[in-house]
This record gives structure tokens, sequence and C-alpha cells, in this order.
């Protein structure tokens, strides 16, 4: 669960979601930009079920999914996030006010570029892309990602809904890796999960 000050600042600043009015976004977080309401409090819990050690975003934007991400790991007592965007919306300044900026390293700069530089040893327990959502980037990023998975790892991708071109590249994804497990959360967006086996 957020916390008492998490809270209030999403109940002040919610209001319906832009691609479906049955959710909501969370206006100071990036509204339509950023996941809705209902998903980042699924993927908050997520995060407090699986106790990732690693946690790798694409896609930081104004920084709510690495937010909660971020608040589900200080409760947790453990693990990082690893978060990167081209361009540099104030994440850090976020994640700073809400007490979880030394959980979270923050780049800016390509994803693929940033994944390529991870130490060869690291292992990602939970793989979200939320960055470029054509079929050649999500393709690009899981590719050069997918060395760092193993067996029970996660790998989230939002927005699957919305863009065909991603659900193109998830379907290829899965075509590649049939034994995996997969699910389809339809929100405002479209939020999809496979498990590495």
């Amino acid at each position: 669960m957020f916390d008492q000050e998490l809270q209030d600042v999403i109940r002040k600043s919610t209001s319906p979601d832009p691609w479906n009015s049955r959710w909501s976004s969370v206006e100071v977080f990036g509204g339509g930009y950023a996941i809705e309401v209902e998903v980042a409090e699924l993927l908050h819990g997520f995060v407090r079920a699986i106790k990732p050690k690693v946690v790798v975003e694409t896609g930081t934007h104004r920084g709510f999914s690495a937010l909660v991400i971020a608040k589900a790991l200080q409760q947790n007592g453990d693990g990082h996030l690893y978060t990167v965007d081209m361009k540099d919306h104030q994440a850090r300044a976020l994640l700073q006010r809400f007490g979880v900026a030394p959980l979270v390293t923050v780049s800016n700069t390509h994803s693929s570029q940033f994944l390529r530089a991870m130490h060869k040893d690291v292992v990602i327990d939970l793989l979200w892309l939320d960055a470029d959502h054509t079929k050649e980037a999500v393709l690009e990023e899981f590719t050069i990602a997918a060395p760092h998975l193993r067996s029970g790892s996660y790998v989230g991708f939002h927005d699957t809904i919305i863009d065909p071109r991603e659900d193109a590249a998830i379907q290829e994804i899965r075509k590649r890796n049939p034994s995996w497990e997969y699910i389809r959360c339809v929100t405002a967006r479209g939020f999809d999960l496979m498990r590495v086996r």
C-alpha cells in the first residue's frame, strides 16, 4: 500500500484516464503519459509480492512507475531500480521528494545503449518495458536484456492494448518463447506480463 503522502498526492490530482475514463490518471505525474492509477497499484503490489533484487525500467518519463516500484522496494527492505529515459523529465526530483532516490539509478540515454552497458553478471528479476512502443524498439530492448533474465524473471509491458506495434512485438516474443507464462491485463492502455521458464 502507498504511504499517506503519495496517497494524498494521487487523490488530489486524479482525473479520468484520457484513453478510457473507467480508469484513472494522475495529472501531476504525467496524466495520460504515465501508468494508470490502477496499474500503479497493481505494479506496486506485484513488486511487493515477488521481492525483486534488480528491477530495470525503460521509459521513466516523469517517474510515476519508477516511484511506485521504488516505494515497493523500500517497503520490501531490499532491491534496486535502474530506470532510463532519453530525456530528463525531472524524475530524480520526484524520487528525492518521496524519499526513494537512494534505491534508484536514473539514466538519461537511449534504452538500448543503457541495456548494452549493463554488467554481464547482472540478473534482472523484473524488466518493465515502457519506452518507445514500436515493434522494432521493443524487440531490441528485449533482445539486449534477455541474457540478464533467468528462470523466474518477469517481463512487463505497458500500453499493450492501445499500440498495435507493441502488441506485435509481444506476439513475436511469445512466439520465440512459447513455454513462458503470459497474461494480458485489460486496463485503459493494457499491461502484459510474462514469466521466464
